[in-house]
């Protein structure tokens, strides 16, 4: 599993737009995380959970299957939380001048490898 956290970092590092990631659980917990120094990355991390689960109960009280993806759009970046299968997320923020939908088919590709493997 931390082989595969690390690696999945690797992957999300390697995406020029990519300014800070992490591989979280459903649970809230760092697997795996590039982030600057001193960025407080467990509450990031535990936020982020917070959001797709939050998500997931809106969506199954409209009878709508659980969200794959949930967009967080502010002046100076995006935040992108996408779910790994059943058991994990990744976060990325993203720089505010990315084309959007090339870094959610990047990520949505990762997610898909990974949910594989976990």
């Amino acid at each position: 599993m931390e082989e595969n956290a690390l690696q999945c970092i690797d992957e999300l590092r390697s995406i020029p737009e990519v300014v800070a990631c992490a591989l979280v659980s459903c649970e809230g917990t760092v697997m795996g995380k590039y982030f600057r120094e001193g960025s407080p990355s467990s509450l990031f991390a535990a936020m982020c959970a917070t959001v797709l689960a939050s998500a997931d109960a809106a969506c199954s009280s409209l009878h709508i299957q659980r969200p794959s993806l949930v967009t967080i759009a502010a002046a100076d970046a995006t935040i992108l939380i996408m779910a790994v299968g059943e058991a994990a997320l990744i976060t990325a923020v993203i720089d505010k001048s990315a084309d959007l939908p090339t870094v959610q088919r990047r990520l949505s590709s990762i997610a898909v490898r990974i949910g594989g493997e976990m």
